[in-house]
């Protein structure tokens, strides 16, 4: 016997549930390992001149932490597979699980005159592995954590599912196709993250994760206008 369902009871069950997700409400939140970066003052020489000539003004001088969240134009958000093997049992065959993996996860992103994701991310893969010399540094000196959220339709404040990348860096930049017939379109790229796992979060630890990524913008902030007095 199949329970009773009608378009009222659809209505009612995705009323009930806040509505449906809208793929294109979501916000990242994401802070670069690098202290020039990461910091709310904009050093970037080129930056700049591509700004003012823009008519970007004073403004162009900081660095606004929104920039790349206002500048993805979309992000997976990952998955997960448990790894299984196969076990004979009583002369049947059953997969066992023995592990975990996850997936990598991958962010679009529009490209400004400036450069300023492309550069973003060049500087830091350079950090992970020296383009001159190819040494690889330490791996707590290039990760962040990153977070991810599904934002309702009416409110960009309180996230409706949020995850968190732990230990996340750049393995792979995409290239940017520059073509003649390619009018009225805006260049992009793709940046692939690996991590090393990703967990949901409750609404408080949300507000919790971006607080402490505020307190790190802070503090790169710092100590980049330390140096720059030294």
């Amino acid at each position: 016997m199949s329970l009773p369902a009608n378009i009222d009871s659809l209505k009612s069950t995705i009323s009930r549930r806040g509505g449906l997700a809208r793929p294109n409400r979501f916000a990242i939140y994401l802070t670069h390992p690098s202290t020039t970066r990461g910091s709310l003052l904009n050093l970037d020489l080129d930056s700049l001149v591509n700004s003012f000539v823009g008519g970007g003004g004073l403004t162009s001088l900081f660095n606004d932490p929104r920039d790349m969240f206002l500048l993805c134009d979309s992000v997976t958000v990952p998955g997960k597979r448990i790894t299984t093997m196969e076990q004979t049992t009583s002369h049947f065959t059953a997969k066992k699980p023995y592990s975990m993996l996850v997936e990598e996860v991958t962010m679009t992103f529009n490209l400004t005159n400036d450069y300023y994701v492309r550069k973003y991310f060049d500087e830091w893969q350079d950090m992970i592995i020296n383009p001159d010399s190819y040494k690889t540094e330490y791996k707590k000196n290039y990760c962040k954590d990153i977070t991810i959220q599904q934002l309702t339709p009416s409110n960009d404040i309180v996230p409706s599912y949020s995850v968190k990348l732990e230990s996340a860096y750049p393995v792979a930049i995409s290239s940017v196709d520059l073509s003649n017939s390619a009018d009225n379109t805006v260049a992009q790229m793709t940046v692939s993250f690996a991590y090393t796992v990703w967990k949901d979060l409750s609404i408080a630890d949300g507000f919790g994760e971006l607080a402490s990524m505020g307190s790190d913008i802070l503090g790169e902030t710092a100590s980049t206008v330390k140096k720059l007095f030294n």
